[in-house]
């Protein structure tokens, strides 16, 4: 089993929203984040009377699904505890392209005994700054999105 204590997500920011290029430097208080979805679409290419390409052709009433070739990068959700310098640094990166996130996994707790983790990487934005809700009795988030705008690297 794999908890996500270990989790870690840095920008390429220097750890205030600041120019692409700057010193990677990971968030602080990170709660949740997820690798991005890749999807591969399909086409339907279904044609009419098609046949079932056999020796003695019949028709064929099945849709015939192909892949487009290629891949869709999905929007990832995440959260972090709120604080002031958190808040701020995500409001400073939402909607500018172009920094390289570093998404990496916790250890996956392998028989080995050498940590094994997944770094993703991938130049991307922030998309959405959610909303901060402050709730007597309720630890405050700040719950984010963000997108891949190139093919994420695994390693």
């Amino acid at each position: 089993m794999i908890t996500g204590f270990q989790a870690v997500m840095a920008v390429n920011d220097g750890g205030n929203g600041g120019a692409i290029g700057g010193a990677s430097t990971k968030f602080n208080g990170v709660i949740t984040y997820g690798l991005p979805e890749l999807e591969a679409p399909t086409f339907d290419a279904t044609e009419l009377a098609q046949d079932d390409g056999g020796g003695t052709p019949q028709p064929d009433p099945f849709e015939r699904e192909y892949p487009t070739g290629t891949i869709k990068i999905g929007k990832t959700k995440g959260e972090m505890k709120y604080t002031k310098a958190n808040y701020q640094r995500m409001l400073k990166l939402c909607g500018k392209r172009g920094y390289t996130f570093v998404l990496t996994s916790p250890d996956d707790l392998t028989v080995s005994g050498t940590p094994t983790q997944t770094t993703c990487q991938f130049l991307g934005a922030v998309t959405k700054v959610g909303e901060v809700v402050f709730e007597k009795g309720k630890a405050v988030t700040i719950p984010f999105e963000f997108t891949a705008s190139k093919q994420p690297t695994y390693s």
